[in-house]
């Protein structure tokens, strides 16, 4: 079972947290969480622009003109693609098939990515995520005491994630991100450079392995 330091909002190292294995302690799937990562980004493009093929515009598909004695080029009907008003040769196509996954992959990809940060170090416990008060500065410095550096993912109970204070502190600070525990994914996770998980979060994250089991 990884065990790893707890500390508070300053900083300071005030103790020990064992996590779960089914979470943190995982087999690390590498082909598992490619294909989370690419579920994931194809569900985020969207392709809006179609355009039609010769196929489908909707003009005569009978030949221009004749194939000799006219001096031109021959041609044959005009909604072929080099034709004003013709079919685009090889447009956009609209929306495409999305690659699924089922719940239990996903959160499996989950528990692998979470795994492997935490083999990495990255993971850092902190006892509560709270603002008395809306500053961004004193919101950056709690960050620079924990040791944040790069890419910072933060992982939040319920009531931290919708405090108004917490995210208008943290809103605006660079390369930041802050997730409600039950919401993070597989590629937030392999991201980040270091994840910052309040004990509220941590709390919320092993009630969703025992939903899913």
């Amino acid at each position: 079972m990884p065990e790893v330091a707890l500390y508070d909002k300053q900083g300071e190292k005030i103790g020990q947290v064992q996590l779960a294995d089914e979470v943190f302690g995982a087999e690390v799937n590498m082909g598992l969480l490619h294909q989370a990562v690419v579920a994931i980004e194809r569900g985020m493009q969207q392709f809006p622009a179609r355009a039609k093929t010769r196929r489908e515009v909707d003009l005569t598909k009978a030949k221009w003109y004749r194939q000799k004695g006219t001096g031109r080029a021959r041609h044959g009907a005009q909604s072929a693609p080099i034709f004003v008003g013709g079919g685009q040769a090889h447009g956009p196509t609209g929306p495409r098939r999305k690659p699924k996954m089922s719940r239990k992959m996903r959160r499996k990809a989950l528990n692998s990515a979470l795994s492997a940060k935490v083999a990495d170090g990255v993971v850092i416990i902190v006892d509560a995520v709270t603002a008395e008060e809306y500053s961004t500065k004193r919101f950056a410095e709690m960050l620079s005491g924990l040791g944040a550096s790069g890419r910072t993912l933060m992982l939040l109970g319920s009531d931290e994630a919708r405090s108004e204070k917490v995210y208008r502190s943290g809103r605006n600070i660079p390369k930041l991100i802050m997730r409600e525990s039950p919401h993070v994914n597989a590629r937030d996770i392999l991201y980040a450079q270091t994840i910052i998980i309040s004990q509220a979060g941590l709390a919320a994250l092993s009630e969703g392995v025992e939903a899913s089991a």
